[in-house]
C-alpha cells in the first residue's frame, strides 16, 4: 500500500468517526428535547484564564509585527497650506511604511523660558498621514532634472541680446521643453553659473540701462542701486513655505552679498544680497490687499487665540481644509460657547461645522463687509474708544476739495512736529534689518503724506491739531475726545470759509444710502436677516 492510500484510509477512519459523534450528539439532543433526559454526561470544558491553558501565543506576533518598526526618523512636512508640522516616519526593511506625530509640540521653549503647550498635539492632518504614497509613487522627481533649453543657455555661454540685455526666448520654452536627467553636481554648477552671470549683467551703468531697456519702472531701476545681484528674486516653492522658507531661501539670498562683493569689487559695508520675495506678495495665493491696508498677511494671528472669542467668522478661508492641523482650536471654541459663522461662496467643508453659513456671490465679499458696517455704525454696535483713538475716522475733511483739513490751514505759521513714531530715509538709505526695526519707516519723500490732521474736540468745543504720534494710548492720554460726527464751517487762514466733515460722518452717509442690508442682498445674494443676524 502506498503512503498516500494509508493517508487517506486514517483520515476516512477520522471523518466517520467525526461523523458518528455529530449523529450520538444529534440523537441525544433530539432525545434530550423529547424527554427531558438531562446532559449531564456531556461536560463543558472550563478554563478560567485561557492566556495560561493556552501558552504558545507566536501566532499574535504576525499582527503585531505589522505596526513595529526597525526604525524612525523626524522631519517637518511642509505643503502648501504652510503648516509645517514635526512628523515622524517609521522604516521597516528599508522603507517607510507609516507617519505619524511627533508629539514634541509641548517640549519647545523659547529663550525666556516659556513653554508651549502640549494641547497643540497631536499635530498631523490627513494628507500627512498620507504622504508616503508621495515618497514612492510614480510620479516622484528622484533625481536632479533641467529644461533642455535651459542647458543649451548654459552651455552656449549665457548669449543675450546686445541692446537689451535680454536672452533669445528659444531658450525659455516652459510647458514646452524637454527635461533632461543631470547629477546634483552639474545642476547645483550651472544654477551657481546662471545667478553669477545674472547678477553681473544687471550691475553696474550697463545693467541699468539693460533694465531700462526691457521696460522696467524707473523707481526699481533706482532701488536696486546697481547691484545686479538684487535682480536675483528667491522665494520658497510650495514644499519650502513657512519656516523653512525664512531661515532657508531667505538666509541664502542673504549670503548672495559674497558675489556682490566679488562682481561689484565692494567691501562687506556696500555689498548687499539678493531679494527675498515674500511667498503671499509676489504668488498672490492670498489676498494682496489684506497686507497693503493693515501690513500684514491675512492670518496674522496664532488660531489657538479663537479659544478667547465669543464670536469667530471663517471668512476667506476653508479652516476645516486648508488649517485641519489646527481645525480642533475651532471645534473647542464651539464647545466653550463661542458662536460661529462661515462666510462663503460655496457649501464649504467649514460651513458644515459652524452654527451659521452666509453663502455670497463670488467677488460681493467688499458689499457685503460694507453692509455689516452699516448695521453696527446705524445701531452704535461699534467700540466708540477704539474708533476715536486708533483710526482716521475723526479726522475732518473738506468739503470745496474733498481733501484732509492739515493744521497748515488752520493755523497761521503752523510748523510740523518731528514725528517719533515713524523714521523718513534719506535718499539712498536703506532700512535696518527686520529683526532691529524699532520703528516703522517710510521714504523722505512720502513725509508730506504724514503731516498733522484736524479733529474736532468735544470737551473744548474747538478744532485740535493732532500729528501721527498721538494715536491709541498717546491719543487717550492728551485729554482730547473726538467728535465723529462733527460737521461745521471753519474759517482758513485765507480768510475763507469752508465747510468740513469727518470721515466717519461721510462714511455713514454713504453706507446709510447704498449699503443698507436690503441693497447688500441685491448685490451679494446673502439674504437681509443674515447680515443682520
Amino acid at each position: 500500500m502506498s503512503q498516500n492510500q494509508d493517508n487517506n484510509d486514517k483520515f476516512d477512519k477520522k471523518r466517520r468517526d467525526l461523523m458518528k459523534g455529530v449523529l450520538a450528539a444529534g440523537t441525544l439532543s433530539a432525545a434530550s428535547a423529547t424527554y427531558g433526559a438531562p446532559l449531564r454526561f456531556f461536560k463543558p470544558t472550563a478554563v478560567e484564564n485561557p492566556l495560561a491553558f493556552y501558552p504558545d501565543r507566536n501566532w499574535e506576533e504576525a499582527y503585531r509585527n505589522i505596526f513595529s518598526a526597525d526604525s524612525n526618523f523626524t522631519f517637518l512636512c511642509a505643503p502648501n497650506d504652510t503648516h509645517n508640522c514635526l512628523l515622524k516616519a517609521y522604516v521597516k526593511n528599508g522603507v517607510v511604511v507609516r507617519i505619524g506625530p511627533s508629539y514634541g509640540y509641548g517640549k519647545a521653549e523659547d529663550l525666556y523660558g516659556n513653554k508651549s503647550s502640549h494641547r497643540w498635539d497631536p499635530r498631523i492632518c490627513q494628507k500627512g498621514l498620507a504622504l508616503v504614497r508621495r515618497f514612492y509613487g510614480d510620479r516622484r522627481v528622484k533625481a536632479p532634472m533641467v529644461r533642455k533649453g535651459f542647458k543649451d543657455w548654459v552651455d552656449a555661454g549665457f548669449p543675450r541680446d546686445i541692446a537689451t540685455g535680454k536672452p533669445n526666448a528659444k531658450y525659455f520654452q516652459r510647458g514646452k521643453d524637454k527635461w533632461l536627467r543631470t547629477t546634483w553636481e552639474d545642476a547645483s554648477e550651472m544654477s551657481a553659473k546662471a545667478m553669477f552671470n545674472i547678477a553681473s549683467t544687471y550691475s553696474g551703468e550697463q545693467g541699468a540701462e539693460y533694465l531700462k531697456a526691457q521696460g522696467y519702472d524707473e523707481s526699481m531701476i533706482h532701488t536696486i542701486h546697481g547691484a545686479g545681484v538684487e535682480t536675483l528674486k528667491f522665494r520658497g516653492g510650495m514644499a519650502l513655505l513657512g519656516a523653512t522658507r525664512i531661515f532657508g531661501l531667505y538666509r541664502f539670498a542673504n549670503s548672495l552679498a559674497l558675489m556682490d562683493a566679488k562682481i561689484r569689487n565692494v567691501g562687506p559695508d556696500k555689498a548687499t544680497g539678493a531679494r527675498g520675495w515674500d511667498s503671499y506678495s509676489w504668488h498672490t495665493d492670498l489676498p494682496p490687499g489684506h497686507p497693503m491696508v493693515v501690513g500684514a498677511q491675512t492670518n496674522d494671528f496664532d488660531l489657538f487665540s479663537t479659544e478667547y472669542s465669543n464670536l469667530i467668522i471663517a471668512w476667506g478661508m476653508n479652516w476645516i481644509t486648508t488649517k485641519m492641523p489646527d481645525s480642533h482650536w475651532l471645534t473647542e471654541a464651539r464647545l466653550k460657547g463661542a458662536k460661529t459663522v462661515a462666510v462663503t461662496v460655496e457649501y464649504s467643508a467649514t460651513a458644515s461645522k459652524t452654527d451659521d453659513v452666509v453663502v455670497i456671490r463670488p467677488g460681493t465679499d467688499p458689499a457685503f463687509a460694507l453692509g455689516l458696517a452699516q448695521v453696527i455704525i446705524s445701531r452704535n454696535l461699534y467700540d466708540a474708544d477704539f474708533v476715536e483713538n486708533n483710526t482716521d475716522l475723526p479726522f475732518l475733511v473738506r468739503m470745496d476739495n474733498l481733501q484732509p483739513l492739515r493744521a497748515t490751514d488752520i493755523v497761521a505759521g503752523f510748523k510740523e512736529p518731528e514725528l517719533t513714531s515713524i523714521k523718513f530715509l534719506k535718499k539712498g538709505e536703506k532700512p535696518e534689518p527686520g529683526l532691529m526695526q524699532k520703528l516703522q519707516f517710510a521714504p523722505e519723500s512720502m513725509r508730506d503724506d504724514f503731516r498733522s490732521h484736524v479733529v474736532f474736540d468735544k470737551k473744548t468745543g474747538q478744532p485740535v491739531v493732532v500729528s501721527r504720534d498721538v494715536y491709541g494710548n498717546s491719543s487717550r492720554k492728551s485729554g482730547i475726545v473726538p467728535d465723529l460726527h462733527a460737521s461745521m464751517t471753519l474759517k482758513l487762514v485765507t480768510g475763507e470759509s469752508v465747510k468740513v466733515r469727518t470721515v466717519f460722518d461721510l462714511t455713514k452717509q454713504y453706507l446709510d444710502k447704498d449699503m443698507t442690508p436690503d441693497k447688500v442682498e441685491k448685490i451679494t445674494g446673502a439674504p437681509a436677516p443674515a447680515i443682520f443676524r
